[in-house]
């Protein structure tokens, strides 16, 4: 690990945000759909029966269309499952992890002894080429309020290349339910988040990706925040 990875992974333990702690602001964020398309509600149970469900080599669950999506939000394009990414859509049930001590160097915060517990948690990843750009699309679902961002945060800074104190901003400034927001800097993440119910949390994710050489600005920024929010509106079960 990076001497810029550990420290920014002791800001995160300190602050508790891998837990999700940070406070979901309500400022700078557009609304999106109050429910998923299909009128369904949307439970951590049912999603979780959802993903252990998929067959082999399913298409993106939970009704994401990405092509529709980018025509809707006014950024049409040709969208295929991304070549050479085996398979490209993959989704699991994270098993839960016990708190654990910081890699060695690592506390470069001194109140930050241990990486928090993680819950059981749900990861769903569908890979696209839209266009010519890369296009990852995620989608995180927590069993608990206000941790689905939290969750997906390593892979929103390696995708968003946050700093770490872009990292901590784009923690403390998460949409609320019902909104969607990019990260700061290159505004190169989205990230929505949809109500849940039973308690849950559920975030969608969506970018060109931590290996995206040279990103296409059409797909950052506020057309990304409409895909976002797009996106968001589709899921159903």
């Amino acid at each position: 690990m990076t001497p810029e990875g550990k420290t920014a992974l002791a800001l995160l333990a300190s602050a508790g945000l891998l837990l999700g702690t940070a406070a979901c602001s309500s400022s700078g964020g557009s609304a999106a759909p109050s429910g998923p398309s299909g009128g369904a509600t949307l439970s951590y149970s049912a999603l979780k029966s959802t993903v252990r469900g998929l067959a082999s080599n399913p298409p993106c669950p939970f009704g994401l269309d990405p092509g529709a999506a980018l025509e809707a939000s006014g950024n049409g394009r040709a969208v295929t499952p991304a070549a050479g990414t085996e398979p490209p859509v993959r989704a699991e049930v994270v098993p839960p992890e016990e708190a654990r001590p910081l890699p060695s160097g690592g506390t470069a915060v001194p109140s930050a002894g241990t990486v928090p517990a993680r819950p059981e948690h749900l990861q769903v990843w569908c890979s696209y080429t839209a266009g010519t750009a890369p296009l990852e699309i995620g989608v995180i679902v927590a069993p608990a309020e206000r941790i689905a961002v939290s969750l997906a945060l390593p892979y929103i800074q390696r995708a968003g290349k946050l700093s770490p104190d872009q990292l901590v901003t784009a923690s403390n400034d998460q949409p609320a339910p019902g909104e969607a927001r990019t990260t700061p800097g290159a505004a190169s993440v989205g990230i929505a988040r949809v109500p849940v119910t039973d308690q849950g949390d559920l975030a969608l994710i969506v970018s060109q990706g931590a290996d995206a050489a040279s990103p296409d600005p059409a797909l950052t920024g506020e057309p990304l925040r409409r895909l976002a929010e797009t996106l968001a509106g589709q899921l159903h079960l």
